[in-house]
């Protein structure tokens, strides 16, 4: 081989060598070292090298386990200690007294952790109140007890104290909103408010005694949990980048977070800090406190009982009735069935939520994969055991299927169909039970002629009607490819993956209703999918 041509093939490998080192340090990179505010996070490793620190002070913010186990070194500190029976932060002295007989000082450093989504953002809601009392050297374990834990890392047992010391606050106050500022600022464009609570909270489900069911007028859904990989460490930078300006919060924007009590808030607020945001707030009043007055504005999902979650179905299958006090969206108790919509067989033999029934979500279809004839389709339906007056509620992998099977129980008349936001996903994550043994149906009279609601189907000739008369709107949901190679004339490519977060569970139908108002769509508009 020539000169030339092994000069050559070095260039080639060494630029290889250096795409895999660049592409390996930019995972690394990319998801720590380039948030705007990285010193905030610390890695176990940093973490590690502190234990013993003069003036470093490891707080444990989780709920219970401390006694048991914790990083050596580290002081308990509960954010509900420093509440009133409101939930708010109590006054400043009263802050300076406890912190003072907790041995915190201003300005010692701080390294927080939890043990992340189960500890419903305790960490930053520590982590904010000490930065609101003028802390300026505040930090957040990555990954969390979760993370500590699955490196095997050293623990100890029993509890560690400090000496009092002398704590006087330096207020920040701009990080705290009150119900005022939000009432004032919530409808300007350069405000954005954040609610990152359960998306049955948002959608009007009342779960933890607000007075209210539904969410702050304006308010963007973002479920906290949606901030973590899953192995508990932060997002990198990359994904919440995405994340939060997909929403339209960007960092030249204030923006403020609530969620019941200014908890999960509080690791919004974090979030944002970590994220080079200069205008952050937490708001820890939160739902408890706007709830209660009715002149604050709040909104719900119209027909939000439909979409249903784990602790809803949970109850239902332990003979409860689901929904809480003040919630009229409660199970009507006329007989209920849960099934599995499923292409294959298979993941209901892995395990399926206890005393689901499996259904193809093709069982309705013809050979033309049109509807079946309307008394086959009733036959079809009496075969799973459902009547018209029957509670249903629906889950499964596909969020099309799904879709489908609900539209056909709705057209077919059955009054009282729900989907299980998340599907089975959801269920397990929220350690929801499971079985694999094979449910079967008993068939039932339907109690009503089919279809209840014909006005659900559009048929070929209604399209071209429409088409002609230009007064409905067609809507492609098919993948892009499907739709260049051909389609109805003047059918418009919708992505309904743009309609689900990252997790599967629905997308706030406020971002949706917005995306179909980029559309053209308004609710009193007549409307075609295929």
């Amino acid at each position: 081989m020539e000169k030339k041509e092994l000069w050559f093939l070095f260039i080639i490998l060494m630029f290889f060598f250096f795409s895999i080192v660049n592409g390996c340090g930019e995972s690394i990179d990319t998801k720590v070292n380039r948030y705007p505010n990285k010193s905030l996070l610390f890695s176990a490793d940093s973490v590690e090298a502190s234990i013993g620190d003069t003036d470093t002070v490891i707080i444990d913010a989780r709920s219970s386990g401390y006694s048991s186990s914790h990083i050596p070194g580290a002081i308990s500190m509960l954010w509900s200690d420093y509440t009133d029976t409101d939930f708010n932060l109590k006054s400043v002295s009263d802050l300076e007294i406890q912190l003072s007989e907790a041995g915190i000082r201003r300005n010692m450093r701080f390294i927080i952790y939890d043990d992340t989504t189960e500890s419903w953002g305790a960490a930053g809601r520590i982590f904010w109140m000490l930065e609101y009392l003028g802390c300026t050297d505040v930090h957040l374990l990555n990954g969390g007890w979760d993370r500590w834990i699955a490196d095997g890392r050293l623990t100890e047992t029993g509890t560690n104290t400090l000496p009092i010391d002398i704590f006087k606050a330096q207020l920040k106050e701009d990080v705290l909103a009150d119900k005022a500022h939000i009432l004032d600022r919530r409808a300007d464009e350069d405000f954005v408010i954040i609610d990152p609570r359960e998306d049955e909270e948002y959608n009007g489900w009342i779960l933890y005694g607000e007075m209210r069911g539904g969410h702050i007028q304006g308010a963007l859904s973002m479920n906290y949990t949606l901030f973590f990989n899953s192995d508990k460490t932060v997002l990198g930078y990359e994904d919440l980048k995405d994340l939060l300006e997909s929403r339209g919060i960007t960092r030249d924007k204030e923006v403020s977070s609530y969620c019941t009590a200014g908890i999960r808030s509080g690791f919004v607020y974090f979030v944002l800090r970590l994220m080079g945001y200069g205008q952050c707030s937490n708001y820890d009043g939160s739902i408890y406190e706007w709830s209660a007055d009715p002149a604050c504005p709040m909104d719900m999902l119209p027909n939000y009982q439909k979409l249903v979650y784990p602790g809803w179905v949970e109850e239902l299958i332990t003979g409860s009735n689901p929904g809480t006090e003040g919630s009229p969206a409660t199970y009507p108790g006329k007989g209920y069935t849960i099934i599995e919509v499923s292409e294959t067989s298979e993941n209901y033999d892995t395990g399926h939520i206890p005393g689901a029934i499996n259904a193809y979500f093709a069982i309705f279809n013809g050979d033309n994969k049109s509807l079946l004839p309307d008394i086959e389709l009733q036959g079809a339906i009496e075969n799973l055991g459902i009547t018209y007056d029957s509670t249903v509620i629906l889950y499964g992998r596909s969020a099309p299927a799904v879709g489908r099977f609900a539209w056909t129980l709705m057209y077919a008349g059955v009054e009282d169909v729900r989907i299980l936001n998340g599907g089975y996903n959801a269920w397990i994550k929220n350690n929801g039970a499971k079985e694999t043994t094979e449910n079967a149906s008993v068939s039932v009279p339907f109690k009503r002629d089919v279809p209840g609601h014909p006005e659900y189907l559009a048929t070929m000739s209604d399209v071209q009607k429409a088409l002609q008369s230009g007064d409905i709107m067609l809507f492609d949901i098919r993948t892009f490819q499907e739709y260049t190679d051909g389609h109805i004339p003047g059918g418009i490519l919708m992505d309904w993956n743009d309609w689900l977060d990252t997790d599967g569970t629905f997308r706030s139908y406020i971002e949706v209703e917005q995306m179909w108002s980029d559309f053209g769509i308004h609710r009193d508009d007549k409307i075609i999918f295929y």
